[in-house]
This record gives C-alpha cells, sequence and structure tokens, in this order.
C-alpha cells in the first residue's frame, strides 16, 4: 500500500531510484491508503482502506465515486453509488445475479427489445392485455362483489343457483314451509327472493321481489303450501 504526489522532482540518483518505487508502488496498489491520496486526478483509483471501497475520482475531479466494496465474503460491485448485490458462478459457467433491490433488475424494455418480443403479439401489454390459449384464474367465492376476475366457475355458479345446497349470504337457500304458512325471510341483510304456491298438487303463482330480511313476503293461506328460494345480497 502507498501514495505519491506523482510529482517525480529533479534530484540525485539514488534518491530519484526511491521515489520512482514510491511512484510505481502508489500505482500497483491503486493508492490504497486510510486518508485520499493529495493531490488528486480524473479518473484516479483510490482503494480506501478505512471503508474498504474502491473508489475512481469523477471526471471533474470534484468527488469520489464507488466501485466495489470488499469484505469477508468478496466484493460487492456498484452502480451508480447503489450496491448490486453478489453474482455467483453456475456450473456452465453463467453469472447469476443476487440482490433485492428491483432497480438493479435489466431494464425490461431492452430486454424486450433485444430477444425481438412485440407487445400485443409475443407479449400482452400491461393495459388492456389480449390473451391466448385458455388463461386461468383464482374462483372468487361466491356472491363477491369486488374488481377480482370472475372465472367461468363462478359465473356458472351464480347463474345455476339450484345447483348451491348450502345456505349462506350470496347463495339460494330453501325456505322451510308447511301447509297453510306464511313465508317469512331469514332474519339479517336484504334478500332478493322467489316463491311457489302449490294447491292441491298444482302451481297456482308465485312472486319475487326483494324485502328485508325478517320479512313475511305471503302471509299463508288454508290449503296451500308455499314453497321456493330466497338469496341474501352481499
Amino acid at each position: 500500500m502507498a501514495q505519491h504526489d506523482y510529482n517525480i522532482e529533479d534530484q540525485n540518483g539514488f534518491d530519484f531510484l526511491v521515489d520512482l518505487n514510491n511512484v510505481l508502488s502508489a500505482i500497483a496498489t491503486n493508492n490504497a491508503g486510510s486518508p485520499e491520496p493529495n493531490p488528486t486526478f480524473p479518473h484516479m483509483l483510490w482503494f480506501d482502506t478505512n471503508n474498504l471501497l474502491m473508489k475512481v475520482r469523477n471526471a471533474s475531479n470534484s468527488a469520489w465515486d464507488i466501485v466495489a466494496a470488499k469484505d469477508a465474503n468478496g466484493w460487492t460491485p456498484y452502480r451508480q453509488g447503489t450496491a448490486l448485490g453478489t453474482a455467483s458462478v453456475q456450473p456452465d459457467n453463467r453469472y447469476v445475479h443476487r440482490s433485492n433491490n428491483l432497480s438493479d433488475l435489466p431494464n425490461l424494455e431492452t430486454a424486450r427489445a433485444t430477444l425481438g418480443l412485440v407487445i400485443g403479439t409475443d407479449i400482452p401489454p400491461i393495459a388492456s392485455p389480449t390473451f391466448a390459449g385458455v388463461p386461468t384464474a383464482p374462483t372468487a367465492a361466491a356472491a363477491t362483489n369486488t374488481t377480482q376476475i370472475a372465472t367461468t366457475a363462478y359465473v356458472r355458479a351464480m347463474a345455476h343457483p339450484l345447483a348451491i345446497t348450502s345456505g349462506g349470504v350470496g347463495q339460494f337457500k330453501a325456505i322451510a314451509a308447511t301447509v297453510g304458512a306464511a313465508l317469512v325471510l331469514p332474519a339479517g341483510g336484504t334478500w332478493i327472493y322467489f316463491y311457489l304456491l302449490v294447491r292441491g298438487g298444482g302451481i297456482s303463482g308465485h312472486l319475487s321481489g326483494h324485502a328485508a330480511g325478517g320479512s313475511t313476503i305471503y302471509g299463508g293461506a288454508p290449503g296451500i303450501q308455499p314453497i321456493g328460494w330466497a338469496w341474501r345480497k352481499a
């Protein structure tokens, strides 16, 4: 480790030899030392032994830029003042970049152009994408009311309510009733409903609409059995 002012003055032979060797030592060790070299020059290398950082002087000779940091595990390269993480060599000699900083990843637009991929043809655009094949997505829970994508399974389940046997929010539920009894909606929330009236083995009428939970939607009549289903609005 050595530093030098890079100025070899006029001197006798022995002193000249010592001065020259000191200059070469500074060059060989990248001006390694705890204080920064003095004077400094544009593009000058300096290994800061106090912080274990390899630095290079900027073109205007006004500041130092960090090139890499050294620790017990080796060197960590820097780009524009930010550590890029570490790299390891795979069996086929490929370098794999490891970093938690997403900004360290290659520019995606550059990568797309390099691979010759065309947005809308080879890859879908970010806005209003058009997918090919049979794209899939998670199926939402019954009666989901969000911006989540509705799969064909979700649409079919909601469009075929009689295939749903369990009751609850957002599902059709059988209403138990006996001959002559009134038809009362389950308590809670607001319900969309419809029901049938059976008299003497035949259907005599029906009604549909929506009402608050607990409402009586049919008052009952002798000899008439109301049957039907109700769906609670989420």
